[in-house]
């Protein structure tokens, strides 16, 4: 959450500075149909890539996220073991559950 915050607010400064400069340039019109691409990119991008969570607690998240194999992470491409990235209180649960 701390990292989507931060690009948020990072992305909004960005934008917030160059607006009007870029829009000198290359003109008003052409400067929307950027935003909207960019738009249109993300939202395909969400469509595809990120799980539906509506209704499940944060546990709930974790435990379907860990039940793949292997998990690579976006930021650095490294793929890791799935046991390096579970708390072992949330396996305990997992099997718990199931009896």
């Amino acid at each position: 959450m701390a990292l989507t915050s931060s690009m948020n607010w990072g992305i909004n400064l960005l934008i917030s500075l160059t607006f009007l400069t870029v829009t000198e340039l290359i003109g008003l019109s052409w400067v929307c149909f950027i935003y909207t691409i960019m738009s249109l990119a993300s939202l395909a991008f969400v469509i595809m890539f990120i799980p539906e969570t509506k209704g499940c607690s944060l546990e709930q998240i974790s435990m379907e996220l860990a039940k793949q194999r292997f998990v690579r992470t976006p930021l650095c491409g490294v793929s890791q073991r799935r046991e390096k990235l579970v708390p072992v209180e949330l396996a305990k649960r997992e099997k718990e559950q199931l009896y």
